[in-house]
C-alpha cells in the first residue's frame, strides 16, 4: 500500500480553484518530486496533503486511510510533516530548543531521538546553543528538517527546501534528503531546481495549471526531450546535456 495517494484533487482558496483532478502516488520507499511552471499548483498540492487547503474533490489517502480536509494538527499526529519554504524555523530560540520544539506532540522520551538528529545533521550539535535565525541558509534548512523529522514521520513534505541556496548548498541539501529516504522516511518535495531534483526522484509529476502534464521515473523525466524543452531549461533532454554545470551568481545564501 502506498504511503501517500493523491486522488483526482481538486481545490483551492477560498473560491479560487486551482488543483484540478490532481493524482500523486508515494510509496514507502521513495522520493517524489513535483516539478513545473509558476502558478501551477505544486506547493497546493502538498498543502492539500497537510490540510490548508480546502479540498472541493477527490480524496487523499494516507496509509490507505481518507485524510481529506483533516485539520493540520491532526495529520501531524498521524505523521505527516511539512517544512514550508519560509517561516520553517524560531529563529530567536536555539538549535536544540528547535529540535525540542519538534517533539511537541511526543509523549514518550525524544532524547534518543534527538541524538540520532544530531547524528544526521552533524553541524547541528557544534550550533546546539547558537540562535537558529544565526545560522546559514543551508544550516537553517537542516534545522527545518530536523525539527521535522523529531517525531519520525511516515512522510516528509519538504517545500523548495534549496531555494535561495548557491549550487553548492544545495547539492548538500539534496545528498541530505537522499540520506533521510535511505534511512526509511518517504518524501514528497516540490523544487525548482527540476534537474537536481528528478536526479535524486525516484518518481517526479509536472504540473502545469493544477493538472498532471506528465509523469514518471526520475530519469524518464530527465530524458524526455518535450519535459526538457518546456521545464528542464533545453531542448535536449538532462540526460543528454549531463550534468548541470549550473554557477553561482554569489547571491544564494549558504
Amino acid at each position: 500500500m502506498p504511503v501517500l495517494q493523491l486522488e483526482s484533487v481538486s481545490g483551492g482558496y477560498g473560491e479560487t480553484e486551482i488543483l484540478h483532478g490532481t493524482n500523486m502516488v508515494v510509496e514507502r520507499d521513495q522520493i517524489v518530486t513535483i516539478i513545473g511552471p509558476n502558478g501551477a499548483g505544486k506547493s497546493t498540492a502538498m498543502k492539500a496533503v497537510f490540510g490548508l487547503l480546502n479540498l472541493t474533490a477527490g480524496r487523499v489517502l494516507l496509509n490507505g486511510k481518507d485524510i481529506t480536509n483533516t485539520p493540520p494538527e491532526k495529520v501531524v499526529s498521524l505523521g505527516v510533516c511539512y517544512v514550508p519554504q519560509t517561516a520553517n524555523i524560531f529563529p530567536n530560540l536555539t538549535v536544540q530548543e528547535n529540535l525540542e520544539m519538534g517533539a511537541f506532540v511526543r509523549r514518550d522520551d525524544f532524547r534518543p531521538r534527538l541524538q540520532e538528529i544530531y547524528q544526521m545533521f552533524p553541524p547541528l550539535w557544534e550550533k546546539r546553543r547558537q540562535a537558529a535565525g544565526t545560522l546559514s541558509g543551508g544550516q537553517r534548512q537542516m534545522v527545518a528538517m530536523g525539527k521535522a523529522l523529531m517525531l519520525e514521520p511516515e512522510i516528509l513534505l519538504l517545500d523548495e527546501p534549496t531555494a535561495g541556496l548557491s549550487p553548492k548548498f544545495r547539492g548538500e541539501i539534496f545528498q541530505i534528503v537522499k540520506d533521510i529516504n535511505k534511512a526509511g522516511t518517504p518524501i514528497l518535495m516540490v523544487e525548482q531546481n527540476a534537474k537536481q531534483s528528478l536526479k535524486i526522484a525516484d518518481r517526479g509529476y509536472v504540473l502545469v495549471d493544477g493538472q498532471n502534464r506528465y509523469e514518471g521515473t526520475g530519469q524518464e523525466l530527465l530524458s524526455d526531450p518535450e519535459v526538457g524543452e518546456m521545464f528542464l531549461g533545453g531542448g535536449r533532454s538532462a540526460a543528454e546535456n549531463g550534468p548541470s554545470e549550473e554557477r553561482s551568481s554569489g547571491e544564494g545564501t549558504p
